[in-house]
């Protein structure tokens, strides 16, 4: 059976149980053993298919280089926008062709955008986390609260990013030395929760993320009376979350990682949110199927590496 068979078959597989678990959204992933193991075949799937694909690899290795003189067709949508090429944020260093938007996240961007920093990762804001796309349908029709937002898969979603210039979790260096990267970004992040500075960093990253959507769309004549009359609820939904927040502990967060293609952002990064429904009223359910959990890609791997063995010794 082709490659590209068993992918098909996997892909249906893992549809027919995201629908029976659809309206669980992220929350039972890993207690609901149909939707867990969906996402464990999804990754075997996206992982297997990635690191059997020559075009692929090679592609892989040029962005290693840091080749920006290549031609990245399959990587390509995970590298930064055209136009932002020899462009700069807020002065730092210029992006290349080979730059996606976390690559060398400390050089392009102000130091103040990094909410913690260990020996191999970096956790940061998700701007997306509580924006304009999320607040009721009158500020765009095709845009459904909750539905088919675009972004943000809940309050506070987070983002830990590899210091090293890893592509994807199907990278092979992203699962090298028994997943040691993967672990240590889980790691660090409780670690940083922990601490008395955790939760209060990540709710002002998020309050800053709420201000600057409330700013654009003060400047939105079509909508600025709606928005005006609205805006008290807003801030009220927004103080109510933002409490809720802060009493989490580890064990209520979502680990996991979108699997190549599945990506937008071509550089290994862990996204962290709450799995809590309340905290997700105002977020993305739509990134829910192709989102894997940290605990799925490590059985993945222990299981393959537990039959290799076996397969080694017969």
């Amino acid at each position: 059976m082709s490659l590209a068979v068993v992918g098909a078959v996997v892909l249906v597989i893992c549809a027919m149980a995201y629908a029976l678990n659809a309206g669980r959204g992220v929350e039972g992933i890993v207690e609901d053993s149909r939707a867990f193991q969906a996402r464990k075949d999804r990754y075997r799937w996206r992982r297997d298919d990635s690191r059997n694909d020559p075009q692929l690899m090679e592609e892989l290795k040029q962005w290693k280089e840091k080749n920006s003189s290549f031609d990245y067709e399959k990587l390509g949508s995970g590298l930064i926008p055209t136009s932002m090429i020899n462009k700069a944020l807020d002065g730092m260093k210029p992006f290349v062709k080979s730059d996606t938007w976390f690559t060398e996240f400390e050089l392009h961007n102000k130091p103040s955008m990094i909410l913690s920093e260990s020996q191999d990762s970096y956790i940061i804001g998700n701007l997306a986390t509580y924006d304009s796309r999320q607040y009721p349908q009158w500020y765009d029709s095709k845009f459904e609260p909750g539905v088919n937002t675009p972004e943000g898969q809940a309050f506070g979603h987070t983002l830990v990013i590899s210091k090293t210039r890893i592509f994807n979790v199907v990278d092979p260096e992203a699962t090298a030395d028994d997943c040691r990267r993967l672990k240590e970004m889980k790691h660090h992040f409780i670690c940083f929760w922990e601490t008395e500075h955790g939760s209060p960093k990540l709710i002002r990253r998020t309050q800053s993320a709420f201000d600057d959507q409330n700013a654009k769309l003060e400047r939105k004549q079509s909508t600025l009376e709606i928005f005006q009359k609205l805006l008290p609820t807003l801030k009220k939904d927004f103080d109510s979350l933002a409490e809720d927040f802060k009493q989490l502990e580890p064990k209520d967060f979502q680990f996991a990682f979108h699997a190549w293609p599945d990506n937008s952002v071509g550089h290994l990064h862990m996204h962290v949110f709450p799995k809590k429904e309340d905290l997700r009223r105002f977020s993305a359910k739509r990134h829910d199927l192709k989102t894997i959990p940290l605990e799925a890609i490590l059985q993945v791997e222990e299981e393959d590496k537990r039959r290799a063995t076996e397969e080694t010794e017969r």
